[in-house]
């Protein structure tokens, strides 16, 4: 990304890296490989860890709880959030993965091996 393509113009180092985040972000490349790809390359990354297709560790708390059943307000009451907060989160979480349904997010989270168990909550 870094070198002259006939297609495009080289990147500096910082608008190669700008670019690699935003396709983890958007759950195209690996978060793993980026990171290796930029420390070969001698590049810092901030550590701040992102799940897959870029979901924040609150989204990947949340996804968790809707792949064990927990209703919005179940969701709210165990995070200490609003269920408006709670209802905000879920839908981040479905604009990142694709998921419309919570059962279309629950196979996300087995698929990409965020769940230890499918053992539904006790509340």
């Amino acid at each position: 990304m870094t070198e002259v393509r006939p297609y495009r113009s080289a990147l500096s180092a910082r608008q190669a890296t700008a670019a690699l985040l935003d396709e983890v972000r958007a759950g195209r490349l690996d978060a793993l490989a980026v990171d290796a790809v930029l420390a070969a390359a001698g590049q810092r990354r901030p550590r701040r860890r992102a799940g897959p297709a870029g979901l924040t560790p609150r989204e990947v708390e949340v996804l968790v709880l809707i792949a064990r059943g927990a209703s919005t307000r179940q969701i709210a009451r165990d995070l200490e959030v609003s269920p408006k907060t709670a209802g905000t989160q879920i839908e981040r979480i479905y604009a990142k993965t694709g998921a419309s349904t919570r059962t279309t997010a629950t196979l996300f989270a087995l698929q990409h091996g965020l769940l230890d168990t499918l053992e539904p909550l006790d509340s």
